[in-house]
């Protein structure tokens, strides 16, 4: 048997307040697996309560829930017989019994008459649903009354061990398994000092080590040593029950992983991917990332390339394909002791309006999982009131909505493997900032109904425009940085953007240090890629009317020179969405008027635009048709 110190605290609480409390509230982690024995086993908590108990002289368990009724455990017939004379029932089966009823088996067990003093404990499970739908409120007070004077009028009783030892006195105890403390009313424990509410909770690293080198006897060896693999599975699994650490080892197995693989199992079972078909692994990823640094030739052509999608941010390109590779390795977080659970990778984009930030985030998706649909975004100035948090993880218990879950982990637990993008960070309120705390250091959130998402299988990109301009005391907006600003300096404001609100305004700094390194900044777009963005532009407008009207567009030199002018020349400080928006005002929309009227006319196969011209009424473009 297992010496009190490898015994849970929880147990070790209980069997040092048996003399002098008569019942027990467990609460958290009841549905965990417990490690007891001799070597170390996982068994049930019942097994375990039992396992201690019975040397102590206790004749057995009775247990209760509102489905099955009374039972005894164990299940032998000398157990049963005894314990059936107890309850005055026949539990060689089941019996059915409401609230009312058990109320008197309460007494019977906590408080038993001068002639009836045999030792035994009463469990009864699920406790957090007597109070829900099904219960007549009635019959559930009366049991918590009956529980509590019960519990006032119980007396420790004296008893011997099966070999005839003396044992100190001690209660018949009763204990509640519920969920958390306030399921069950208040007053039962606070009001009772004979009730003592004893919190159960997520297993620490000794246990979980403990518990992997228990199954290591089951695991497919591949010449791992025992310690690599108990202290590599208890460092992938912190805030895992022990039952989960079973449940991977299983699906290990199941799915013929070796010990010195056991991370892809833990990687699975925590983002519920049993099939371990991760973008993350095997050789599909790399040569996305080769692709996309290096493109590839079609017709005589690159195509393919970061560069191309977002054009003019060689730098940033180059720092976000270093962290690709890096995460496509496992290397990222490799400095910490334990960064199996964080995010693959976090990104944080600053820079400008329409310099290539959220295309970026777009073509990572398509890089890292070959599927622009994996990309996921927020545009956190919806989130810049504290309450609307709730739509990211769902309403707290009690609230209109909470059971329905969030849309970050909602969208999270159907689909794990993703590019999440949350657009303008700096515009969310602060209490939501620190949500991402707790993703950045552990991975994990948990929504209004309990549930835990992971992201460990997820890159997370933040936008933000801090550090371009910022708001005087006058309420007006001072422009920081232009396109003129040398890129050192422009670097340096940027980053002092980021710092002073970060430190200074939202006075959180641990935000920030999570984010570390992966600082990404965003040039101003030059005049030369302002060409380029235009010419792409155009080029998808002359497709598109090729494709919908079978018109060829022919564009002479002169209205091209009057486009860059004015969609360039005059656009550089709104980027590429700058360039666009002002592209429909002078070109899409006088071309799409032009082409309503010639249309009416008759049929048009070719149009050559000759002028472009700026009237009262907007701008008109003049063609012919070849």
């Amino acid at each position: 048997m297992n010496t009190p110190t490898d015994q849970p605290k929880w147990l070790r609480d209980v069997l040092q307040l048996l003399p002098i409390r008569a019942q027990f509230v467990l609460t958290g982690n009841i549905r965990d697996k417990v490690l007891l024995g001799s070597p170390d086993r996982l068994i049930s908590l019942q097994s375990a309560l039992w396992q201690v108990l019975e040397p102590l002289g206790f004749a057995g368990l009775l247990v209760w829930d509102a489905v099955d009724g009374l039972q005894a455990f164990p299940k032998d017939s000398q157990t049963v017989q005894k314990l059936s004379k107890i309850a005055e029932l026949d539990l060689s089966s089941a019996q059915r019994m409401g609230c009312s009823s058990l109320s008197e088996i309460v007494r019977k067990v906590n408080a038993p008459t001068q002639t009836d003093t045999m030792p035994v404990a009463l469990i009864i499970d699920y406790a957090s649903r007597l109070r829900d739908e099904g219960h007549s409120p009635e019959n559930v007070r009366e049991l918590f009354v009956a529980a509590e004077k019960a519990a006032l009028e119980a007396r420790p009783q004296p008893r011997k061990t099966a070999q005839g030892a003396a044992v100190q006195p001690l209660f018949n105890p009763v204990f509640w398994l519920a969920n958390r403390s306030n399921d069950l009313p208040y007053w039962l424990t606070v009001d009772n000092e004979r009730i003592r509410s004893i919190p159960i909770p997520l297993p620490d690293g000794d246990a979980r080590q403990r518990t992997a080198a228990a199954l290591w006897r089951s695991v497919k060896k591949n010449d791992t040593p025992l310690d690599d693999f108990s202290k590599t599975l208890s460092g992938l699994t912190h805030n895992l029950s022990l039952g989960a650490l079973q449940d991977i080892v299983s699906l290990a197995n199941k799915q013929e992983i070796s010990a010195s693989d056991i991370g892809q199992a833990v990687q699975s079972f925590r983002v519920g991917d049993l099939t371990l078909q991760s973008p993350w692994r095997g050789t599909q990823l790399r040569e996305r990332i080769v692709l996309a640094e290096t493109g590839t030739v079609v017709n005589g052509k690159v195509t393919g390339r970061i560069a191309d999608k977002v054009m003019g941010q060689s730098k940033a390109v180059t720092k976000v394909l270093d962290i690709l590779k890096r995460t496509s390795i496992g290397l990222t977080g490799a400095q910490a002791p334990s960064s199996a659970s964080r995010p693959r990778g976090v990104l944080f984009f600053v820079g400008p309006t329409g310099v290539g930030k959220t295309e970026m985030a777009k073509t990572i998706a398509q890089v890292v999982f070959g599927d622009p649909s994996a990309y996921l975004r927020f545009d956190m100035s919806e989130f810049s009131a504290e309450h609307s948090g709730d739509r990211l993880i769902g309403a707290p218990p009690g609230y209109v909505g909470f059971d329905q879950g969030g849309e970050l982990t909602n969208a999270l637990r159907e689909r794990p493997f993703r590019v999440i993008l949350f657009d303008e960070i700096e515009k969310a309120h602060y209490r939501i900032l620190d949500k991402f705390l707790q993703v950045l250091e552990d991975g994990r959130l948990t929504d209004g109904r309990g549930e835990t998402v992971y992201f460990s299988e997820a890159l997370l990109v933040f936008t933000s425009n801090l550090g371009i301009s910022r708001k005087t005391k006058d309420g007006i907006t001072e422009i920081l940085v232009t396109p003129e600003t040398s890129p050192k300096e422009f670097e340096q404001k940027l980053m002092k953007g980021i710092h002073d609100h970060f430190t200074l305004e939202l006075q959180r700094p641990e935000l920030l240090n999570r984010i570390g390194e992966n600082v990404v900044i965003f040039h101003y777009i030059e005049p030369e890629v302002g060409k380029l963005i235009l010419n792409a532009m155009i080029e998808n407008v002359r497709a598109r009317i090729q494709s919908e009207q079978e018109i060829d567009i022919e564009i002479d030199s002169k209205v091209h020179d009057k486009l860059v002018d004015l969609c360039v020349g005059q656009q550089l400080l709104n980027g590429g969405r700058g360039i666009g928006g002002k592209l429909e005002a002078v070109f899409v929309n006088p071309l799409a008027r032009l082409i309503f009227g010639l249309k009416s006319s008759g049929k048009i196969r070719n149009l050559k635009l000759t002028d472009l011209e700026e009237t009262p009424d907007g701008y008109v473009l003049t063609a012919s048709q070849a």
